[in-house]
């Protein structure tokens, strides 16, 4: 049994398994490359990785919104492709999730201060529209409750 180290360049030998998912990927780099010169801006910054799959074509999208306006231009896409020399009869189109998506800053629940409530109170009798004048009245009695 060799207990010697092997070197990272016996991994990516033509006979490695490690050598033909290297290729597979400079491959799927180059089409991706290729894809966004055909796929109008913004809209080629979000597409994020191309796979052919036999006759069709897989689009990979940062986001599922992205990816509905990939989907759009899809055919206008398969057009150009074949235009090009290259064979697509369908594209499909999907979204690539890569981590979790970022957490939500839950906003602060904010309440009317006393004072606050004093001044809507006051700025109620002063107003001629009895609607409005009623609304606010309420608005400070809510905020004082809110406060207590």
């Amino acid at each position: 049994m060799n207990k010697r180290p092997r070197l990272i360049k016996d991994y990516f030998q033509r006979t490695n398994k490690l050598y033909g998912l290297l290729e597979q990927s400079i491959e799927q780099s180059l089409l991706l490359k290729r894809l966004r010169t055909l796929i109008p801006p913004p809209m080629d910054t979000h597409c994020t990785a191309a796979v052919l799959k036999e006759s069709g074509l897989v689009l990979y999208a940062d986001s599922s919104t992205w990816a509905s306006r990939l989907r759009f231009t899809s055919r206008d896409l398969v057009r150009r492709l074949n235009a090009e020399g290259m064979e697509i009869k369908r594209i499909t189109v999907r979204v690539l999730v890569t981590s979790k998506p970022p957490e939500r800053k839950r906003s602060k629940i904010r309440h009317l201060s006393a004072e606050n409530a004093f001044l809507i109170n006051q700025t109620a009798a002063d107003i001629d529209d009895h609607d409005l004048s009623e609304a606010l009245v309420r608005l400070s009695k809510h905020a004082t409750k809110a406060t207590e």
